[in-house]
């Protein structure tokens, strides 16, 4: 009798704590194992194929336009792309293309959109001519080719007419020139120091308080010697806050730690620097 209540209680006890054993393993163990199964094969399976980019066609479209030398169509193009098309997957294509347009039109003496024709006057200087056609005498000087500030009674040049306001964007570490409201050419920023005023998140609104261009440890004038090769500052209207550019190498041919400030490369800043004027506004963003 004894044995048979043994067996009963043995019986009893595998049913309760098997069920038990069974119930947590359908609970924990089993999909714990699942987890780590889909785990392992998300791991080996192939990158998903990205959805196909709609976008393609009028980008490729505005390039065919860009090659085939019809320029302000290009232009006009791409700047519909990228308002039309802000998540692009060739949105970088279609700002660097316009960019490139853009410095055509600009620093070439072909004519273009955003430029006035001039004839040189006797007593006219490059600094003269751009106070009277409201433009910049280093402007005109590179977009004419012309070989010195000198200028001859009769001569003929095309002057640039632009508006531009200059915006950082914090998080794409990019500077961007906006001319009359409209993207001109976006810069890839190498290097981002600002002052606390602009390290938040909310946009902060200065200007160019002075433009300097400095060769060894002498500011240097437009049309000197000196000016060919020096550095070019932009001096905000924020407490110790600058753009300006990183030489690739220092006097003795050796290799220049990156500079305070907003740094973009040497040849982005002598492009820049004509571009703007004391006063312009600049947004951090």
């Amino acid at each position: 009798m004894k044995l048979l209540k043994f067996f009963i209680v043995l019986g009893l006890a595998v049913a309760i704590f098997g069920t038990a054993g069974f119930f947590a393993y359908k609970l924990y163990i089993k999909p714990e194992k699942i987890d780590r199964e889909e785990a392992k094969a998300l791991a080996a399976a192939p990158p998903a194929t990205p959805p196909p980019d709609y976008s393609l066609p009028a980008l490729e479209k505005a390039l065919a336009l860009k090659k085939s030398g019809t320029l302000v169509e290009a232009r006009d193009a791409l700047l519909a792309f990228i308002e039309r098309y802000p998540q692009s997957t060739k949105l970088a294509d279609a700002k660097a293309a316009l960019g490139e347009i853009n410095t055509q039109f600009i620093f070439t003496s072909a004519p273009g959109p955003d430029k006035i024709d001039y004839v040189v006057v006797h007593g006219d200087s490059l600094v003269k001519v751009a106070g009277k056609t409201k433009s910049n005498a280093e402007l005109i000087l590179r977009s004419n080719n012309l070989a010195s500030i000198d200028l001859q009674i009769g001569q003929p040049l095309r002057i640039p007419q632009v508006e531009m306001t200059l915006v950082l964007d914090r998080n794409a570490k990019t500077l961007s020139l906006v001319n009359k409201g409209q993207l001109f050419k976006e810069y890839p920023v190498l290097s981002m120091e600002l002052p606390g005023a602009a390290r938040g998140k909310a946009p902060v609104t200065t200007q160019v308080k002075d433009k300097i261009a400095i060769n060894g440890a002498n500011r240097a004038a437009f049309g000197s010697r000196d000016y060919v090769g020096s550095e070019r500052w932009l001096m905000l209207g924020l407490a110790n806050a600058v753009i300006r550019g990183r030489p690739e190498a220092d006097e003795k041919g050796q290799p220049v730690p990156m500079p305070s400030g907003i740094v973009v490369s040497q040849e982005d800043i002598e492009e820049i620097f004509p571009l703007v004027m004391r006063g312009t506004q600049v947004t951090i963003q």
